[in-house]
């Protein structure tokens, strides 16, 4: 370095390890250490035109650096963008092992991609993400969730990331520190609100209308606003119009078959072929008359090993539901549904024979909701399911029963659902006996 021309004001320390330096076209000063593990120099900008404090933040940075090497930690790491990439490849291969399932696959790499990810930036090194930052991410998720059983989902998930393949690779000695957190009864006990019976009412009795050719209209009003007016109306073309009325008529079954059945939206009930169902005709009590019985098409549902909770057989009252949409493949679109179709299948575009766009189905779904006027809460998909668990637990079902059928443990459902068990009891809970009668029929002997 000594005949270089384009080092100045050089300072050698810890017998030459570390150089401190200027560069003829920079004012700031510039640190240099050879890496012998890694056969590499490590050179960083001191950010600063004095000497002195250069060569402060010098010797700090080498003591880093030293500690790093220690622990045999890799001092040229990788961006946490190249990190993802790495372990998204890692995490498939444990997918198509067993080790992992789809579903939880696709849990996992949502999170770190669409969450994690974006909040540190992809450029930032993966052993530049400190103990303060990790505690300052952990605190911002902390206040935007609404239950910290999400975030303790969400922990363990960083810590795979970190263990499986970050610390397993070398390109950080550990984890950096996340805090401890504890959450409210409340927030593990109640589950949010969902549709009570009047508004169930009005949502079933409006999609009568609304899938009827003649009430889809060829201009698409977007749920939000984007600034332009062009942005927030879309005016379809013919063969989208024609897939806007399929689309409707496909999820007016969905959204009934999961209010009956309980089944995960979407990911559960997109997954389901015509395979995995099954209609049978059973006889029940009449709903105004016990005495006379009536016969109702139950639907038996087998949902698939790779969704959340595995393989299990799901029952309800959504045969009806089921045979209506068959009929409609057959008498309007002339289209036999063969066993491995998809139940709930796109028949315009390019998506025609896959199965319905989950992004299509958030978008109705959304608008839907709008044009129904429900603006008591925010609805969204997975109150089908809500409905439908808390329907059956007043309806007196066991909860034994309702766990095997929605694929939980009856403790989840206890202490999800506590509040509405007890507002089945009510009437025995403030049920009082006959006083008079019993002062009356007290003798003095």
């Amino acid at each position: 370095m000594a005949g270089s021309t384009w080092v100045q004001n050089k300072t050698e320390l810890f017998e030459g390890e570390l150089v401190v330096f200027q560069r003829a076209n920079s004012p700031n000063f510039y640190m240099r250490v050879y890496i012998a593990n890694e056969s590499k120099h490590f050179q960083k900008s001191l950010r600063t035109k004095n000497q002195y404090d250069a060569i402060e933040r010098a010797k700090v940075e080498y003591k880093i650096l030293q500690q790093k090497v220690a622990k045999e930690e890799k001092v040229f790491t990788i961006t946490l963008g190249e990190a993802i990439e790495g372990w998204f490849e890692n995490e498939l291969k444990r997918e198509r092992r067993g080790v992992i399932t789809n579903s939880t696959f696709k849990k996992r790499t949502a999170y770190i991609k669409n969450q994690f990810a974006p909040h540190f930036g992809l450029e930032t090194k993966v052993n530049d993400i400190s103990d303060n930052q990790m505690i300052e991410y952990i605190d911002m998720r902390l206040r935007r969730l609404k239950k910290k059983t999400s975030l303790r989902q969400e922990v363990s998930i960083i810590k795979g990331f970190y263990n499986t393949y970050l610390i397993k690779k070398g390109f950080v000695f550990k984890i950096p520190e996340i805090p401890e957190f504890t959450g409210r009864k409340e927030d593990r006990a109640k589950r949010e609100d969902t549709f009570n019976l009047k508004e169930w009412e009005t949502l079933y009795k409006f999609m009568r209308e609304w899938v009827k050719p003649k009430n889809v209209s060829k201009i698409r009003i977007a749920l939000k606003e984007y600034g332009k007016k062009s942005n927030k109306e879309k005016v379809m073309n013919e063969w989208e119009y024609q897939m806007e009325i399929h689309r409707r008529r496909i999820i007016r079954e969905l959204i009934l078959i999961g209010g009956s059945t309980g089944l995960r939206a979407p990911s559960e009930i997109l997954s389901l072929k015509w395979g995995d169902i099954k209609v049978k005709k059973e006889k029940f009590a009449g709903m105004f008359n016990p005495e006379k019985e009536t016969e109702q098409l139950v639907a038996v549902i087998k949902v698939g090993a790779d969704m959340k909770t595995g393989a299990r057989v799901v029952q309800g009252l959504a045969g009806s539901y089921f045979k209506r949409l068959k009929d409609y493949y057959r008498t309007e679109l002339g289209y036999e549904p063969k066993d491995t179709d998809y139940v709930f299948m796109e028949f315009f575009g390019r998506r025609k024979f896959n199965v319905l766009d989950r992004y299509a189905l958030y978008r109705i779904w959304g608008e839907l909701i709008r044009d129904c006027g429900l603006k008591r809460i925010d609805y969204q998909l997975y109150h089908l399911r809500h409905f439908f668990i808390t329907q059956s637990i007043l309806n007196g079902i066991d909860l034994l029963l309702i766990a095997k059928n929605c694929g939980n443990s009856p403790n989840t459902i206890f202490n999800h659902y506590e509040h509405i068990e007890m507002e089945k009891q009510t009437q025995k809970l403030l049920k009082r006996r006959d006083t008079r009668e019993e002062m009356e029929n007290e003798i003095e002997i």
